[in-house]
Order: structure tokens, then C-alpha cells, then sequence
């Protein structure tokens, strides 16, 4: 069946995309891998709301660019691999979700160390 792509207002978008900025300069999750943001990335894609997942994406490339000239907090390669997770779920936002019901359990796993 795939996902239905469901609009966003400029206000929703905006409050999501500062949220999305907020959760990668928390760098939460195992080792400050960037998982919150990770899963909030799948999360809103999961959810038909992938332009969140992009917008975040946008925000990480500017990011590694400006990583590149000065990384005085050792970011850049955490942020590049969490910019390269989020392209995969991109890359994948056409599948079919899981079910609603699984998302919390699958977002949880995410979370553990590897």
C-alpha cells in the first residue's frame, strides 16, 4: 500500500524542523550516537510526514559543511554517520510501515547499544 504523504502547514513544519535541530544538538541516545533524532526522523516519516525527515536531513548537511571548516567538538563523523541513517530511511519512506503499534518497541531497539 505504501505511505500517503500528508501536509504539513508552514507553522507545523517549522515547529517540527526546530525540534528535529533541537534533538541533534541534544546528541541523545547510546554513546551520542543521535538516536532521538534518528527515530524522530523515522517516526514522522512512518507517519506520512516525510518533508520533516528531509528538512532534518538539509539542517545535517548544512551542519557537516560547517563541521568540515571547525569541529572543535569531535561531531563531524557522528553526525555523518546519523546523516547517512536518515538517507536510508529516505531512501526506504516509499515501504510499507510497520504497524502503529510496533513503532514504540521499534524505536526502543533503536535506542540500544549496538
Amino acid at each position: 500500500m505504501g505511505l500517503v504523504e500528508t501536509a504539513l502547514s508552514p507553522e507545523q513544519r517549522e515547529r517540527l524542523a526546530h525540534k528535529g535541530r533541537l534533538l541533534y544538538g541534544k546528541f541523545c541516545g547510546t554513546e551520542g550516537r543521535g538516536i532521538c533524532a534518528q527515530s524522530f526522523a523515522l517516526y514522522h516519516i512512518w507517519r506520512g510526514e516525510g518533508e520533516v525527515a528531509r528538512d532534518l536531513l538539509a539542517f545535517l548537511d548544512a551542519t557537516i559543511g560547517a563541521l568540515r571548516v571547525d569541529d572543535p567538538d569531535g561531531r563531524l563523523a557522528l553526525t555523518l554517520e546519523l546523516a547517512a541513517r536518515i538517507r536510508r530511511h529516505i531512501a526506504h519512506e516509499e515501504d510499507e510501515p510497520p504497524e502503529p503499534s510496533q513503532w514504540a518497541a521499534i524505536l526502543k531497539a533503536k535506542k540500544q547499544p549496538m
